[in-house]
């Protein structure tokens, strides 16, 4: 049974409904006049998404592709730096030691070990080292270190005479 704002509507020819009894035009309806457009109008179709798509792809792909080329940049420019600085022998003392820890979680986690040296003339240098090197170094010995540029070659710690041992005593 139809109300009689329906049957009204219906009869005029106004108004249509398809077969399950949803307006195709809402234009007559009160609250509903004018254009049903807004922000999502266009949407509907894939032509607009279709456009779209490739240009975000693209987008993507050059983003990544740039990261990788300056990573690979950069990295190369300091192995070149590297082997176009001098090879150094400095007098110096070891002043701390740090490990930096990355990974972990669900992936392989990596550690990383350094070494802070004051030369002589008060400048400090933070220096990569291996795992074997770093347990071998002790914060405030003293010695020769050799590096080149940013690499670490070799440490070689000063000898020193302990008091007492040549004659046969222990000083405490």
């Amino acid at each position: 049974m139809m109300n009689g704002f329906t049957t009204q509507m219906f009869i005029s020819g106004t108004l249509n409904m398809d077969g399950f009894g949803v307006f195709d035009d809402m234009n007559g309806v009160p609250g509903f006049e004018g254009s049903q457009g807004g922000f999502f109008t266009g949407f509907g179709s894939f032509e607009m998404l279709n456009a779209w798509i490739p240009i975000l792809f693209g987008v993507v792909f050059v983003g990544i592709a740039g990261i990788i080329a300056y990573v690979i940049i950069s990295n190369l420019r300091t192995w070149s730096a590297n082997n176009a600085a001098t090879l150094l022998t400095l007098h110096s003392t070891i002043v701390t030691k740090r490990t930096q820890v990355r990974g972990g979680g669900n992936s392989r986690a990596s550690t990383y070990y350094y070494v802070t040296f004051e030369l002589d003339n008060g400048e400090r240098i933070e220096l990569m080292v291996g795992g074997s090197e770093f347990g071998a170094l002790v914060e405030r010995d003293q010695g020769m270190l050799t590096y080149q540029g940013t690499r670490f070659k070799h440490f070689e710690r000063d000898l020193q005479q302990q008091s007492g041992i040549s004659t046969g005593r222990f000083y405490t």
